[in-house]
């Protein structure tokens, strides 16, 4: 029997078998092998990554030749192979914009992606074309081998000669790589340090990290396994927050309670960066931050799948979006009785404005978690192209008369004039040139179109802080209100990136992560605060400032204790500090730090981003 398998026509039929395999197994390795998907952690010639691309395909491979007739093989080989190269091309893509990989659950944030068409086009550079060229040569070659594949064994042979292979495949996916690769490292060291495959595996907390450890088509199936089988809360989980929240780390200082009682307008700068920041372009907010208290080391690191909204939620929770990607809109059902709504309690109203509708990024509902009281869209009072502009929070009456009418009251303003460029576009104001025609002293004012566009609309968000002041005076309410304004992030969307670099002083994107955050109130005394700080000390920094008694609930620092040297981080486990960095993609140290303080970071990073995902994936505070 044996003899009768093992002949010239089979030995033909197995190249041709094994060739295909190796079209998925080339294609998924050219996408892993581009610059922005591949990390330091592990090579692209790992074994683990490679062995699944292998097992994977050897999978679909046989699925496919289990059926008959080759008209439907064809169309559904057609079918499954354009799924996974658009599923890595989108992601190359989405990893060059945004420096991360996107999981299963940020396809709910897909219909937002129509606005940013124009900017992915941008992207479609030689290396994107090499790429798309790439797939399709082999899903050419691929398709050709799948049609002369024809083993010389009757039919009932055949399949169980398929079955096997599936059944091969499958298992080896399931217990062979894992228990043989990954569950042989050190428990104790992997625990909290998101460098081992075990970790992340186990975790699935950082999805970049996921795709170079084990290949797209793993990451991709545990990814959709994960979505669907998710685990129940266990005591070990609730155990570590608890531990982590056993001692209370807040004490008093200088700042405690200085703000106490006094109204609370706290500003997310849309696409405000820091080089934005000057005179010619941001004048008020130049001022602000002389006469206030300024932050000139402040880094909003992008935690999530959605880079705005991580910041917004995280400055009144003290919580980031989880570094799995997992949407903050799947932890709308969750209890947040510390956010800041809440903390202001009963005494203070508390309400938010913003452009777009309510329903964008699922506020509403995300709002309504956290204890705002109401969502007011300026589109529900002006036409678009007036609403665009952040001015209609002071000049259209009626919204200003909300933002006014309740005294003591927190209000949440999400800026829009200066939205990132979308090239392609047409909307005014927010969208290309339009903020250039109001002012078009700043054409020419950079060697970019692109720059000279985005600082006039830079520009309209400050009109906002003009006029917001000027009105406020005008009816008594200025000297008891406090403004803090922070950036949401970087200008992630601009094109020229090194230009962006260049005007940021920036060396990587990092450092680009520098973003302006200042706090004002009528006759404070001025300060600038030059430790690094980052987007979880908003939280704390403004309960210090209003005595607002979280409990110690928070994972970021009061940037006014004086025990607090200062530092930012990211889920890849980059941090920068004032007297050093790490930067987890090239593996680069700045500074003269000792392997122990080295591992102290590295520790407390791991530490904060485990108990950051565990409070929104238990509901700690229902429990």
């Amino acid at each position: 029997m044996i003899r009768r398998w093992v002949n010239k026509k089979n030995i033909v039929e197995l190249a041709k078998y094994a060739g295909l395999v190796l079209c998925f197994v080339v294609a998924e390795f050219a996408f892993r092998v581009q610059p922005e998907i591949k990390t330091m952690y592990v090579s692209v010639m790992d074994e683990v990554p490679i062995l699944y691309d292998i097992l994977w395909a050897l999978i679909v491979v046989s699925v496919l030749q289990m059926i008959s007739r080759k008209r439907i093989r064809g169309m559904i080989y057609i079918c499954v192979y354009c799924f996974l190269c658009i599923f890595m091309f989108s992601e190359y893509i989405y990893c060059r914009i945004f420096g991360r990989v996107y999981g299963i659950r940020t396809l709910q944030y897909a219909g937002e992606a129509q606005d940013f068409g124009g900017m992915v086009q941008s992207y479609f550079d030689s290396s994107a074309l090499i790429l798309l060229g790439t797939f399709l040569l082999l899903g050419i070659i691929g398709y050709f081998l799948l049609s002369k594949i024809e083993f010389d064994l009757i039919a009932w042979r055949r399949k169980v000669l398929y079955g096997v292979l599936i059944i091969l495949g499958c298992s080896g996916c399931i217990l062979f790589i894992p228990n043989l690769f990954m569950m042989s490292e050190d428990a104790e060291q992997g625990a909290f340090t998101y460098t081992y495959k075990k970790t992340i595996y186990r975790e699935w907390i950082d999805n970049k990290r996921a795709v170079g450890m084990f290949g797209a088509y793993e990451f991709l199936a545990r990814d959709i396994y994960l979505v669907c089988n998710k685990s129940p809360v266990s005591e070990e989980d609730m155990a570590v927050i608890n531990t982590y929240f056993q001692e209370d780390k807040r004490e008093n200082n200088e700042m405690t309670g200085v703000f106490q009682g006094k109204n609370l307008i706290l500003v997310l700068m849309e696409s405000i960066d820091d080089w934005m920041i000057n005179e010619n372009t941001t004048p008020t907010m130049c001022r602000m931050m002389e006469e206030g208290i300024n932050f000139p080391n402040m880094y909003t690191p992008v935690f999530g799948s959605a880079a705005t909204l991580n910041t917004e939620f995280c400055s009144y929770t003290g919580i980031t979006a989880p570094a799995s990607g997992v949407p903050l809109v799947n932890y709308t059902n969750n209890i947040f009785p510390y956010s800041l709504p809440y903390l202001f309690g009963d005494e203070y109203s508390s309400k938010a404005f913003h452009y777009n509708a309510s329903s964008f990024y699922n506020r509403q509902n995300i709002h309504n978690a956290v204890g705002f009281e109401e969502y007011i869209s300026y589109k529900d009072y002006e036409e678009d192209r007036i609403a665009q502009r952040d001015c209609t929070l002071v000049e259209n009456n009626e919204i200003y008369q909300k933002f006014t009418e309740d005294i003591p009251f927190f209000n949440l303003v999400l800026t829009f004039s200066a939205h990132s460029s979308m090239n392609g576009n047409p909307k005014p104001y927010s969208y290309e040139d339009d903020a250039v025609k109001l002012y078009p002293e700043y054409k020419g004012m950079y060697d970019s179109e692109e720059m000279d566009s985005i600082s006039a609309k830079a520009r309209l968000t400050d009109d906002m802080f003009t006029e917001l002041l000027e009105q406020l005076e005008k009816d008594g309410l200025l000297e008891n209100t406090v403004i803090i304004a922070y950036g949401d992030h970087y200008n992630y969307t601009i094109v020229d990136q090194e230009y962006l670099k260049e005007l940021s002083d920036a060396g990587n994107v990092y450092e680009l992560s520098k973003t302006p955050f200042f706090i004002w109130a009528e006759g404070i005394e001025p300060q600038e605060i030059s430790k690094v700080v980052n987007t979880t000390d908003i939280y704390p920094t403004i309960c210090n400032l209003f005595s607002l008694d979280n409990h110690g609930y928070f994972t970021g620092n009061d940037a006014f204790d004086p025990d607090y040297e200062g530092y930012a981080y990211w889920q890849d486990g980059s941090w920068i500090r004032s007297d050093g960095a790490y930067y987890s993609e090239s593996g680069e140290v700045k500074g003269n730090m000792s392997n122990d303080e080295m591992k102290e970071m590295r520790e407390m990073i791991s530490e904060k981003l485990k108990v950051n995902q565990l409070i929104l994936e238990t509901d700690y505070f229902r429990q």
